[in-house]
């Protein structure tokens, strides 16, 4: 094959590029969405239908959209209704074969839709992930979200998919519209939306695929450490209520990974931050760990437990020790909260 021949495969002809819709959801945006369109703007692919919906915020973002004077951005204003309808309402109105999820605080690589559509289409696919880059707003320190999964291109199978259940994001995908529709792979209401609607995808889309590039970056802003926001009592029965409702979707196989990931990833999360929590939100937490852990007993395997303080909370839920899990959980917090104010320091 001529090496026009296998350019033309890796690119879209022109007149004949399909059209991707972006869906934007905002909700209190005004400062940061500027810089999220800018970076559409910046996108190497052009055949674009931008949706910028206004979910309810008694401050729009209207005269922002307004100002970029760009034909391909369409402005909508709806009741709130929360992220996960608000997606829902970008697969119902994309004009595009395709849909991309771009949160209003964050940002789009300059070549990452071209490059995931050149894979989806090179390779006949619903649905294509590419690497998330999470990086620090004020230090611009970056890291790379599961870059494991994405070490080179490959397409992932439902024989092959059980390490893919850890990445839980939507916004890294582009997605076939109509499979979406087909499938009935749409995102539910609440707290951590991502979690269920992936695992619905990787339960019921044959062929995935990964590619070893770049094309998200997920922005960490300094009101996400706060103990108000993402490290609540009561964002923790959020992402515990996302937990329970995935599990129908989580192979048997993975299933003793994914409680290794929860002790691992996800109740660690808010046991660092033990210290700040009163005495009725502690014992919140300690339930709720306790009667999932209950729940799943079977699934587990405490040598997927390798820190220590996280396997001594462990071994605390599968007995029902609450004495030993507060004790336990006071001193990982502690240390945590001593080697952040060492680190804040440097």
């Amino acid at each position: 094959m001529s090496f026009l021949n296998k350019l033309f495969q890796k690119i879209p002809q022109i007149g004949q590029s399909p059209l991707i819709s972006i869906l934007v959801p905002c909700y209190n945006s005004r400062a940061t969405l500027p810089a999220t369109l800018k970076s559409i703007q910046a996108s190497h692919y052009t055949n674009l239908d931008v949706m910028i919906v206004d979910d309810g915020h008694a401050v729009t973002v209207e005269d922002i959209v307004k100002e970029f004077n760009d034909p391909r951005f369409r402005y909508f204003y709806k009741n709130n209704e929360g992220l996960g309808l608000t997606r829902n309402f970008g697969i119902h109105n994309a004009k595009g074969e395709y849909i991309f999820f771009l949160d209003s605080d964050d940002l789009i690589f300059p070549d990452a839709l071209g490059k995931l559509l050149a894979y989806a289409e090179r390779h006949q696919l619903d649905c294509v992930s590419g690497v998330t880059v999470r990086r620090d707003f004020e230090t611009g320190v970056e890291s790379e979200w599961f870059r494991s999964l994405y070490k080179s291109p490959k397409i992932s199978t439902f024989a092959n998919r059980l390490s893919q259940f850890d990445d839980t994001l939507s916004t890294n995908k582009l997605y076939k519209v109509q499979m979406l529709k087909d499938l009935g792979i749409y995102f539910e209401t609440g707290l951590y939306e991502d979690k269920l609607f992936t695992a619905k995808l990787y339960s019921k889309l044959e062929r995935i695929g990964l590619i070893d590039t770049r094309v998200y970056v997920w922005l960490i802003y300094g009101s996400q450490t706060s103990i108000t926001t993402t490290k609540s009592v009561s964002n923790f029965q959020g992402r515990m209520a996302a937990i329970n409702n995935l599990w129908q979707y989580i192979p048997e196989l993975r299933k003793a990974y994914q409680i290794a990931f929860y002790m691992n990833h996800d109740l660690l999360i808010y046991l660092r931050e033990f210290v700040f929590y009163n005495e009725d939100e502690k014992e919140e937490i300690f339930q709720t760990a306790y009667h999932f852990i209950q729940q799943h007993k079977r699934y587990i395997y405490t040598r997927l437990v390798t820190a220590s303080y996280n396997r001594a909370c462990l071994d605390a839920l599968i007995v029902g020790d609450k004495a030993k899990f507060m004790y336990t959980a006071q001193i990982l917090s502690q240390i945590f909260q001593d080697e952040l104010k060492i680190k804040q320091q440097v």
